[in-house]
């Protein structure tokens, strides 16, 4: 029988950890048998979702935006359902989300004014807009954030293995035009770059439960060759530098002997590669790393363009900003860092500098303590990983998977030391 808590397991997973049991001491007896409504498949759902079922949408309900929005739609329910099943008294709270809370009515209130007072468009309409905002990043970040406490590792596994599985057949089904819009791999409702970021999540998620049990190190072995393949023919170069920047920052951080074990199975990784694909698939890397270049690369010089304007607009009003997108190219800069600045300024930016310091804070302590679960080292990780992505893609208000994996990460950690502080209050009272 499970005992759920965030830093003990059953045998099933046989993820030794250890220290933090009492913190779940009350938790004793708990199970949440409805795995597809748990808060670990909410969770995976939130990050790596939309574009697992892209494939499949794109197979089946070609036309509009129907299905899309249908498989948004689909995750906002789990995620409310998932939240209503948990009880209340295992939900969690923890007062550094503060920052990011008071940044979200900010941006909000910018939001509302350059639409309704100013009449701005801002692409790809207001529906679309608010509803991101506030359905998949707002309220899905504060409701998987109050469920730190009760994502299991053996939901997790089940929900991005599932999620993976369906990612991969959904390309399969579409095999025929996987390169139909030239060298990069993409499809109608899923673009390279986030085919690449995908395939990339769960590619560091597998990197951290190989090994952990038999079963899970041969799903491991299985898939991750194949997302493999599916990173480097998607040439997204936002996808190349931002997941092995996460994953190699989380091999610095590591402590001892793990270190070492992971620095060697990163060469014995590099090694087969290299072996199997005749350097190949280095190449294909290399060559569209070498792409960066402003005066060469489209991509590049439009998000120079991009960066400029934004940089112009933020001095233009540096104290309180004015508006949410950059208007000589009339988009967000992709660049979730310049666009608080020119939303918001200096002033409504700051609580957004300390959410992320707060983040990174707990990204260093999650992955340098060595006895947190799967959930939170795998939120650390990819926590990192939508930091550096956001230097080159993705808005504010529809980066969701920023906001989740910063929003948990600190959930996790601070929560923890709130236990902490609890306990030693309980014994300096009881000596």
């Amino acid at each position: 029988m499970t005992q759920r808590a965030n830093f003990r397991y059953d045998a099933s997973t046989d993820f030794t950890q250890g220290g933090f049991g009492r913190r779940f001491a009350h938790l004793k007896g708990y199970v949440d048998r409805r795995s597809l409504f748990s808060p670990a498949m909410a969770f995976a759902l939130a990050i790596c979702g939309t574009y697992s079922f892209a494939g499949i949408v794109n197979r089946f309900i070609p036309e509009g935006s129907t299905g899309s929005i249908l498989v948004r739609v689909a995750i906002a329910l789990v995620t409310l359902v998932s939240f209503a099943l948990v009880p209340s008294r295992l939900r969690s709270s923890t007062p550094a989300l503060l920052p990011m809370k008071i940044f979200f009515i900010f941006y909000l209130g910018r939001l509302v004014e350059n639409v309704y007072i100013s009449s701005l468009s801002i692409p790809p309409g207001p529906e679309m807009v608010f509803g991101f905002f506030l359905v998949s990043s707002v309220a899905a970040t504060l409701l998987i954030s109050s469920m730190d406490r009760v994502i299991r590792n053996t939901d997790l596994t089940f929900a991005m293995n599932i999620l993976c599985g369906f990612f991969l057949i959904g390309l399969y089904l579409n095999r025929d035009i996987l390169f139909a819009s030239g060298s990069r791999m993409s499809l109608e409702k899923i673009n390279p770059i986030s085919m690449g970021h995908t395939a990339f999540a769960f590619l560091i998620y597998f990197a951290l439960v190989a090994g952990k049990t038999k079963k899970l190190t041969i799903v491991a072995v299985i898939f991750s060759p194949i997302l493999l393949l599916i990173v480097v023919w998607a040439r997204s170069r936002g996808a190349y530098i931002a997941g092995a920047g996460a994953l190699l920052i989380y091999v610095l951080l590591l402590k001892g002997s793990k270190r070492v074990f992971a620095i060697c199975g990163a060469f014995l990784v590099a090694a087969v590669i290299l072996i199997s694909t005749g350097a190949e698939l280095v190449d294909v890397i290399i060559a569209r790393l070498q792409q960066i270049d402003p005066d060469v690369d489209r991509s590049t010089m439009g998000r120079t363009l991009f960066y400029a304007g934004a940089w112009r607009q933020f001095l233009d009003d540096p104290l309180f900003g004015r508006y949410a997108i950059e208007m000589q190219m009339n988009f967000y800069p992709h660049n979730i860092y310049l666009e608080s600045l020119m939303s918001v300024g200096a002033i409504g930016s700051l609580p957004f500098a300390a959410h992320i310091i707060l983040a990174l804070r707990s990204a260093v302590g999650i992955i340098r303590a060595g006895k947190f679960p799967l959930a939170a080292v795998l939120t650390a990780v990819l926590f990192i990983r939508e930091a550096i992505a956001s230097l080159a893609s993705g808005s504010l208000w529809g980066n969701s998977g920023f906001w989740v994996t910063s929003a948990l990460t600190i959930s996790f950690w601070y929560g923890f030391q709130g236990f902490l502080h609890k306990s030693r209050n309980l014994e300096n009272r009881s000596s």
